[in-house]
């Protein structure tokens, strides 16, 4: 209904550009998804919700830079949170450490992932460890 109205008022409607992220392919590993504006398009792919309490660990995903990491809702300051891919192609894991935190949620650095699982996993002071599954 509005985008008729605009039409015949002789104006356009256009939609805001996408923030573009300031990292892509492999450079995104070990950046930050909040500074580099990978979370901007991010998705939960999947998840653990820790019984009995609100918190949740996240595995996010994002489309545009094809990376991953971890996110822990309602807990900005776990003992640890990291994303892992377990294995790089080489046999060795790929491991990224808590990076960032605001009120809400506490993440880690990226991991480019387009082809390989990863996880997430956290140890949180009150609750214990919780791994979600390696997508």
């Amino acid at each position: 209904m509005l985008l008729a109205v605009l039409v015949a008022a002789g104006l356009t409607a256009t939609a805001a550009p996408a923030q573009a992220a300031t990292c892509s392919g492999p450079a995104c590993t070990y950046q930050n998804p909040e500074s580099t504006g990978c979370s901007a398009d991010a998705v939960t792919v999947a998840h653990v919700q820790l019984p009995a309490v609100q918190q949740r660990l996240e595995l996010r995903w994002s489309p545009r830079c094809q990376s991953n990491w971890a996110r822990m809702y309602l807990d900005t300051d776990p003992t640890w949170l990291r994303a892992i891919q377990p294995d790089r192609g080489d046999g060795l894991p790929r491991v990224t450490q808590l990076i960032g935190r605001n009120s809400t949620y506490s993440w880690s650095a990226m991991i480019y992932s387009p082809t390989r699982c990863v996880y997430a996993d956290v140890q949180t002071r009150i609750w214990g460890w919780y791994r979600t599954a390696c997508v």
